[in-house]
């Protein structure tokens, strides 16, 4: 995995009414071959291509009505014989092959129709009926709710009401106290002022509706909803919903003007309600003889949709009845799919089609033999190193279950260049260990690491789910990612035990150091005695002291300073293999070398004295220890003056002014060196390359002037004239963009100098998030437990009653918290710092991937290629 696997570009040539029947033949046997599109795109290729893409087009909408199919089965409980498929051998539905010229679509419809009598159209009518009546059922259920409502709203208020939705009566009891009746006149016309309208409005819209009736109506609308729901089939999404009936009392014109508008909007049903009660049962029994009755014709139909659906998992392929037509079909007409496309990007002669692309260069004795074996004199193979007038080679790493999880998460910022340093088999390690040096804690590590592994135990069982789609969206994500979970939470475990950290507890293996008041056992502080320190991990006495903070403060930021410039030197230790593999001796020695030798004077100095200074026992000197900070500050703001009472080690001032010194040196060496060099080599090349030109000029004329070459022939100018004229405009130009190809490149070497000064600053102080990251997942975990198990569980006054509880509340938030948010935040930092802070030390990502056709691939066969 260090470097792209040797690739080889292939030509193969084959007879046009062979090339279907290769390319499946390459695809299900080979499937190592990335084709590279050579099409010539005369106006013949450009017809044929775009036949084939509308073919295409077709091919997609038949086998998204198979995957309809497919779902109706599901839905009605008829299993298929198979939902995959493990070898493409299996797929000859008609004794043939896809590729060979055939009508796919009407190959798959008189294989239904002709094998089991089932033609597509009584599925169409099947499923459009179901529609049509679940629709009905579902609007006569709110219209049978409203008549319920509105009969119980007609007795209980004791008028009728009017027609067309719209009832002209007063207000309900509750609200009648607020008007004054006079004389029977005025009551009449008072009643004949308020309207009532009914119908259903979806039940989480409730509230939305009740704002809009306000605003809509100036407050003259008053809604009244009934406390029961119903579930109906949504006309827009097809999906459950639930309604509930309801009623408005409004007053004036306004509402019933805006009201049709705000019901579309809404998703309403408005209903029609009769005048009386008697009127309403009346109405009220024919909608429920109506229900039952269209029910009756809904299981009818279900039941001859059911009777269909039986006809197609009836059939099979062949006598062993092992694959179901519909797998069959949706795999025929994938590879049909898969076949066309390449098609479209080989080279079309009178009589041979040529096929080309690469392949890994361990297999190219593979790929002969099948042609050879398969097609015999019908194709031909050709073998080159570089492919002619087009791109470099794809990137390709052989990779496993294992390592292509790791991979994907490089791949995902970039696909590295051909034979460039990859950093997917450092990451295996990396990317874990910073993950668990953020998240470190013994207790949270070890259930992600075991359900990691329940993950890769279960993988074989996951993967067949996988392939008959029967795999939860979350739990294939999972799947994709078990190896990584589990290293994760197996880093995380380990840096839990650096921190000697348990879900916030301190785990006393080794017998702490110290004593309660702060000394160490076997003497006072400063003087150990036979004593010795905590033999590993952090001493558990540090937990629950007062300048506990301070000191995981001290040792988490350090760790992170080292860890962070340790990984960045290593980076860039790998940009010198890929200038190696390139020969590119001017970038290593003028561009690496003074990048290595500018972070190793600055930051790799600032983790070697803090390890120097961990190194000190400090309670038996008589010095204080020196603050690292101010002096990595007055290392760069006062070169050579170290003061006596902060010195490290003897020579100080002296190593830090030649360490500066080197550095600064650095950058205009890594800004000048290697534009100058390039630029003035390429001058150098550039003027023998026209000395040559003018001998051969010299020449040619002189021949010319012998009778020896003939005047404008052979390449050569017409008279000596000419070629002087031509020679300085051709000077002229080659100045030009000599000076223009040189300003870029001081640009650009510009760029990427600042680019490194800076970043080095500024990726340093990026890796401080390991630090911040770790106390914050402490800190949660401390809370937690202090205030939810110790606080409220042990110490609540409660019992075993508070305890159960304080104990359930914690588990909650460590899980939802800690497990699942805390995991996906230090998921991302770990990203960022691998994607940023690494990989540009040394990543270009400038390549692209090797995609063969494969119909054996699990991405094929689970249609994610």
């Amino acid at each position: 995995m260090l470097r792209s696997a040797d690739m080889a570009y292939v030509k193969i040539n084959v007879n046009d009414d062979e090339i279907g029947s290769a390319i499946q033949t390459l695809a299900s046997r080979f499937g190592k071959l990335h084709i590279v599109d050579v099409c010539d795109d005369t106006k013949s290729d450009i017809k044929r291509q775009k036949t084939w893409k509308q073919t295409i087009s077709e091919l997609s909408h038949m086998e998204r009505k198979l995957e309809g199919y497919a779902d109706l089965m599901e839905k009605y409980g008829v299993k298929l014989p198979a939902m995959h498929y493990t070898n493409p051998k299996d797929f000859e539905p008609i004794g043939t092959i896809p590729g060979q010229n055939r009508n796919m679509l009407e190959e798959c419809r008189q294989y239904f129709s002709g094998k089991g009598g089932i033609d597509e159209r009584d599925l169409d009518n099947h499923t459009r009926v179901i529609s049509e009546l679940n629709q009905t059922i579902s609007i006569l259920k709110e219209k049978l709710e409203v008549y319920r409502f509105a009969k119980e709203f007609a007795e209980n208020n004791g008028y009728d009401t009017g027609g067309a939705g719209y009832q002209t009566e007063p207000l309900p009891p509750s609200r009648r106290g607020d008007i004054e009746l006079g004389s029977a006149e005025e009551k009449k016309n008072i009643r004949a002022g308020f309207k009532i309208i009914w119908g259903t409005v979806p039940t989480y819209m409730k509230v939305q509706f009740k704002r809009m009736i306000a605003r809509i109506s100036r407050l003259t609308a008053i809604p009244y909803f009934c406390s029961e729901e119903i579930k109906v089939i949504d006309k827009a999404s097809g999906q459950e919903v639930s309604k509930t009936a309801f009623y408005v009392v409004t007053i004036g014109k306004i509402i019933r003007k805006n009201f049709p508008r705000l019901a579309q909007y809404m998703n309403i049903n408005l209903m029609e309600v009769s005048e009386n009660p008697e009127e309403l049962q009346k109405i009220i029994e024919a909608t429920l003889t109506d229900i039952k009755e269209k029910k009756i014709v809904l299981r009818n139909t279900q039941s001859a949709l059911r009777r269909t659906l039986r006809k197609f998992s009836s059939l099979s392929i062949r006598n062993s009845g092992t694959f179901s037509p519909v797998v069959m079909w949706q795999a025929a007409l994938k590879q049909e799919k898969a076949i066309l496309a390449a098609k479209t990007k080989c080279r079309w002669g009178k009589s041979f089609v040529e096929i080309a692309g690469w392949i890994p260069k361990a297999d190219s004795h593979s790929l002969i033999e099948l042609i050879e074996g398969e097609l015999g004199a019908r194709a031909n193979v050709e073998l080159m190193e570089d492919a002619p007038g087009s791109g470099g080679p794809p990137t390709y790493f052989p990779t496993n279950s294992f390592t292509g999880q790791f991979q994907s998460i490089v791949d995902t910022y970039g696909i590295p260049g051909y034979k460039e340093v990859n950093p997917g088999l450092f990451t295996i390690v990396t990317f874990p260990f910073l993950f668990g040096v953020m998240y470190g804690d013994i207790g949270h590590g070890l259930f992600i690491a075991l359900f990691g592994f329940y993950l890769v135990i279960n993988g074989p069982k996951h993967e067949e789910l996988a392939k008959k789609k029967q795999l939860g969206e979350m739990l294939t994500m999972m799947h994709g990612a078990r190896f990584v979970l589990f290293f994760m939470g197996c880093f995380g475990f380990y840096c839990g035990t650096i921190y000697n950290d348990l879900f916030s507890v301190p785990v006393n293996l080794f017998g702490s150091r110290w004593d309660g008041k702060g000394f160490w056992i076997g003497g006072k502080k400063g003087d150990v005695g036979g004593g010795a320190p905590y033999p590993y991990g952090v001493d558990p006495t540090w937990y629950g002291a007062k300048n506990q903070l301070q000191f995981m403060n001290s040792l988490k930021m350090k760790l992170s300073v080292i860890l962070g410039v340790t990984q960045m030197i290593f980076g860039i230790s790998l940009g010198s293999l890929n200038h190696m593999y390139e020969r590119d001796y001017v970038g290593l020695f003028l561009e690496w070398i003074p990048r290595m030798a500018f972070m190793i004077c600055t930051f790799g100095y600032m983790i070697g004295i803090i390890i120097y200074k961990w190194t000190i026992d400090w309670d038996n000197t008589t010095r204080a220890p020196p603050n690292l900070i101010q002096t990595m500050i007055k290392m760069f703001l006062s070169p050579g003056v170290v003061d006596a009472d902060s010195e490290l080690y003897p020579h100080q001032a002296s190593v830090q002014l030649y360490l500066i010194l080197i550095a600064l040196v650095s950058v205009p060496i890594m800004l000048f060196a290697k534009p100058l060099i390039t630029h003035y080599t390429s001058r150098a090349r550039s003027h023998s390359e026209k000395a040559d030109e003018k001998l051969t000029e010299m020449d040619q004329v002189v021949g010319e002037n012998t009778g020896l070459i003939s005047a404008g022939r052979g390449g050569g100018y017409g008279s000596i004239d000419d070629s002087q004229e031509d020679l300085p405009s051709h000077n002229e130009d080659n100045g030009e963009h000599a000076e223009h190809g040189f300003g870029d490149m001081m640009i650009h070497q510009g760029i990427h100098t600042i680019e490194f000064v800076l970043g080095c600053v500024s990726n340093t102080a990026s890796y401080l998030r390991l630090w911040a990251l770790s106390l914050a997942h402490a800190e949660l975990s401390e809370v937690f437990w202090s205030k939810l198990v110790v606080g409220f569980g042990l110490e609540g006054g409660v019992g075993p009653v508070g305890m159960v509880f304080g104990f359930g509340a914690w588990f909650c938030a460590t899980f939802a918290v800690l497990l699942c948010m805390d995991t996906m935040e230090c998921v991302l930092h770990a990203l960022r710092l691998h994607w940023v802070e690494f990989q540009n030390k040394f990543y270009r990502a400038d390549g692209y991937k090797f995609v063969a056709i494969d119909f054996t691939s699990t991405a094929f066969l689970t249609g994610e290629a």
